[in-house]
C-alpha cells in the first residue's frame, strides 16, 4: 500500500470510532479510551492484508535445491580396492552442507522431500535411480535449477535430460564415485524342472561397463552347486552398457531317486567384480527322475520316434524323452543309453510333461494312455489306425486310397512362416493318409491325391480354452527328415511351428512361476487349466505362514504378495484332472540386481536453466495473520473497558 492509502485507512478508522462514540453512545466520562481502542482495531482490519508477515511460509521459490541419490548402488565404496573408502552415500552427505540447500529431495524409486536434520539414519535402499520424477517434483516446487548428488548410475538418464530441457530446469550433476571398469552378472535363466541324467542348458546374462583401466576381451563363467563347479565357459566381453549371453550345460545327478529342489549359482570367475556386488546369481531347479519337457509314447515299431524325439528335444524347454512299448507292460526308453523301464515310470513321465506326443492306433492304446491323452493340456497325436482320438472330439477314418502329395499354398498356421520359401513339389508322397472328421480349427499342411482334386489335411490342430492339440493324419514324416535337403527343411519347419504353438504358455504341473519374485515385485503363478479348490501358502524360514490365498475356481494367473528379502517355501494344493495334487517349492526373494550392474559412463549432466512456457506454480507472498488476531484482542479489551465505565 502507498503512504496515502495508509493515511486514508488511519483517518477512516478514527472517523468510524468518533462516529460510534460521539453519536451512538451515552456521554459518560472515560469514553475516549475505548474509542481509541476501537480506532486501532479498525485500522488493523483495514490494513491487515498489506502488513508484513512475521516470518516466511517457506513456499517461496527456493534458491538452492539439491537432489540426493539414495539408490542401493550408493551403498558401494567410492573407490574400488580401498577398504577404508567411505560409501558413496556417506561421501554425498559430507558434501551436502557445502551447498547450503534450502530444499532437499531424495530420489530412487520415487522422490521424497527431506530435511537436513533428518539424515542421520538415512540409508541407500531404493532399487532404482530414477531422476526424472525428482526433476518434476523440484520444478513443481518452484526451483529453476538443481544440483544432483549421485554416483552416476542413473536409471533414466535420457528421460531425465528430456524432462529437464522441457521444463527449462537447470541441472548440475556432481558425482561422488570413481568410475570403475567391471563386469556384472544380470540373470541366470534355467528350466524349472530337469531330469536326472539329462543335459541341462542354462543361459547366463552379464553386462560390462565403467571406464579407466583395462578389462580382458573375454569373461570366465561358472555354474556351481553347493560350492562344486558343475559347468564352466568363457564368453566374449560385451561393449560397455551392452548385455552378453553365454550358454552353459551340465548333467544333474539324483542319487537318492527322490525329486529335490537345488539352487544352482552362476559365478563370475574372471575378471572379478571389485565391489563383489554382482558376481553371483542363482536359480532353483527341481531335479527328478520324471521328464520335464516333452514325452513321446509309441505303441508302433517304426522310425517315427527315432526322428521326432531329437526334434522335440531341441524345441521344448526341458528336453524330450521317448518310450517304445514292448510287451508285458514294459517300455524301451530311448536315449544315448537305451534301457527297459516299467510302465509306472512312463506314466510318471507323462504326468509331469509339458507336451505329450503319442503314436498309436486310437482304439489300441492302454487305458492309462487313453486317459492321459484325453486329460493332458497339450497333445500331439500320430495316428496308426482308425477310431476316436481321446480329448480331441475327432474320428480317424480310412486309410484313403492313392498317393497323396503335399500341395501349395501352405495354409496360415504357426508353421506357415517357416514354410514360406520351401518347394513342396520336391517332397515324396505320403504312403498312408487317414481322414480327420471333423477337421481341426486349422490345417498346417494339406495334400491331394495324385496332385489333383480336393486337398486333405496332413496335420490339423485346434484348441479348447487353455487346451491345445494337434493330430497328424499321416505317420511317415520321418521319411522327409531322412531324405535331407528341402524335405528336411519342410520337416523342421512343420514341427518347429506346431510344437512351439503347443507348448506356448503350457503349465504341465499344478503351478509354475511366470515371474520370479524380487524385493518390491510379487511372484506371478501360472495355474494349470482344470484345477479347482486351489490353495497357496507361503511359509518363512521358521515355518510361520506369511501369506495365503485360496480359490474354488482359480484364474489362469495368481499374483502373490510383495515380500521382503529372504527364503520362503510355497505350498500349493488343488484338485487337478487326475485328482488331488500338492506342490512344494522354495521361493527366494532377493533384491533386483539391476541397480548394481555396470553401465556406460556418460558425461555428467550440465543443463542451463531456460524460461519455461508457463511457470510451474504461482508463488505469492504469505498472508499475515497477526493483525487480525491483535484486532480481536483489542475489541475484547474495548468490551471490558466499556463495561467498567457503564456502557453496554
Amino acid at each position: 500500500m502507498t503512504p496515502a492509502l495508509w493515511v486514508l485507512a488511519a483517518l477512516g478508522a478514527v472517523a468510524i470510532a468518533a462516529w460510534a462514540y460521539g453519536t451512538r453512545e451515552e456521554r459518560v466520562s472515560g469514553r475516549s479510551g475505548p474509542a481509541a481502542i476501537r480506532a486501532a482495531a479498525v485500522f488493523l482490519i483495514l490494513g491487515g492484508l498489506a502488513l508484513p508477515a512475521l516470518r516466511g511460509s517457506g513456499v517461496g521459490p527456493p534458491q538452492r535445491v539439491v537432489l540426493l541419490d539414495v539408490s542401493r548402488s550408493m551403498s558401494l565404496p567410492v573407490r574400488a580396492g580401498d577398504p577404508a573408502a567411505p560409501s558413496r552415500l556417506d561421501s554425498a552427505l559430507a558434501l551436502l552442507p557445502s551447498f547450503a540447500p534450502d530444499r532437499l529431495y531424495l530420489f530412487g524409486d520415487n522422490p521424497a522431500s527431506a530435511r537436513l536434520d533428518s539424515l542421520a539414519s538415512l540409508g541407500a535402499g531404493h532399487g532404482a535411480s530414477r531422476l526424472e520424477p525428482a526433476l518434476q517434483a523440484a520444478r513443481l516446487g518452484g526451483a529453476d535449477s538443481v544440483r544432483v548428488l549421485t554416483d552416476g548410475d542413473v536409471t533414466d538418464r535420457a528421460a531425465a535430460v528430456e524432462a529437464a530441457e522441457g521444463l527449462g530446469l537447470g541441472v548440475r550433476e556432481i558425482r561422488v564415485a570413481v568410475p570403475t571398469p567391471r563386469v556384472g552378472l544380470a540373470a541366470l535363466r534355467a528350466p524349472e524342472r530337469a531330469r536326472a541324467g539329462d543335459t541341462v542348458r542354462v543361459t547366463l546374462e552379464f553386462r560390462s561397463g565403467g571406464e579407466g583401466g583395462e578389462l580382458p576381451d573375454s569373461v570366465s563363467l561358472q555354474v556351481e552347486l553347493d560350492g562344486e563347479v558343475v559347468a564352466s565357459a568363457r564368453a566374449p566381453r560385451p561393449a560397455p552398457g551392452r548385455t552378453g549371453r553365454a550358454e552353459l550345460a551340465f548333467v544333474p545327478r539324483n542319487d537318492d531317486g527322490e525329486a529335490s529342489w537345488r539352487r544352482y549359482e552362476a559365478v563370475l570367475a574372471d575378471p572379478a567384480d571389485p565391489f563383489d556386488a554382482s558376481s553371483r546369481v542363482g536359480a532353483w531347479v527341481e531335479v527328478s527322475e520324471a521328464a520335464a519337457g516333452a514325452v513321446l509314447v509309441s505303441t508302433v515299431p517304426d522310425w517315427e520316434a527315432r526322428f521326432l524325439v531329437p526334434a522335440l528335444d531341441r524345441l521344448v524347454l526341458g528336453g524330450a524323452r521317448g518310450y517304445l512299448r514292448l510287451s508285458d507292460g514294459r517300455f524301451l526308453e530311448m536315449g544315448a543309453t537305451p534301457r527297459i523301464v516299467e510302465e509306472s515310470r512312463v506314466r510318471a513321465a507323462v504326468t509331469g510333461s509339458r507336451l505329450l506326443a503319442v503314436q498309436a492306433a486310437p482304439g489300441e492304446m492302454p487305458p492309462w494312455l487313453d486317459a492321459a491323452l484325453g486329460a493332458h493340456p497339450r497333445t500331439l497325436f500320430f495316428t496308426e489306425g482308425t477310431g476316436d482320438v481321446p480329448g480331441v472330439g475327432a474320428r480317424m477314418t480310412g486309410p484313403l486310397p492313392g498317393e497323396w502329395y503335399p500341395t501349395a499354398p501352405v495354409p496360415a498356421s504357426p508353421s506357415s512362416a517357416l514354410l514360406a520359401e520351401t518347394d513342396l513339389d520336391l517332397l515324396p508322397p505320403v504312403r498312408e493318409l487317414y481322414a480327420v472328421e471333423p477337421p481341426g480349427r486349422w490345417s498346417v499342411m494339406n495334400a491331394n491325391r495324385n496332385r489333383r482334386g480336393e486337398g486333405r489335411p496332413l496335420l490339423t490342430a485346434g484348441e479348447d480354452g487353455a487346451r491345445r492339440w494337434a493330430v497328424s493324419a499321416a505317420s511317415d514324416w520321418w521319411r522327409w527328415s531322412l531324405r535331407g535337403g528341402e524335405a528336411r527343411r519342410v520337416y523342421e519347419g512343420v514341427f518347429s511351428g506346431i510344437v512351439g504353438w503347443l507348448v506356448e504358455d503350457a503349465a504341465p504341473r499344478l503351478a509354475s512361476l511366470v515371474r520370479s519374485p524380487a524385493v518390491g515385485r510379487p511372484a506371478v503363478w501360472a495355474i494349470r487349466p482344470g484345477s479347482t479348490d486351489l490353495s497357496i501358502r507361503l511359509l518363512d524360514a521358521e515355518g510361520a505362514e506369511v501369506w495365503s490365498e485360496s480359490a474354488a475356481d482359480p484364474p489362469p494367473e495368481v499374483i502373490g504378495p510383495a515380500l521382503p528379502a529372504g527364503l520362503y517355501e510355497a505350498v500349493l494344493t488343488a484338485t487337478g484332472p487326475d485328482g488331488p495334487v500338492e506342490l512344494r517349492r522354495p521361493l527366494e526373494v532377493a533384491a533386483d540386481p539391476a541397480e548394481f550392474l555396470p553401465g556406460p559412463v556418460a558425461d555428467p549432466l550440465a543443463i542451463d536453466a531456460q524460461p519455461a512456457p508457463r511457470p510451474p506454480m504461482d508463488v505469492r507472498p504469505p498472508r499475515p495473520v497477526w493483525p487480525f488476531l491483535l484486532a480481536v484482542l483489542l475489541l475484547c479489551g474495548e468490551w471490558v473497558w466499556r463495561h467498567r465505565i457503564g456502557l453496554r
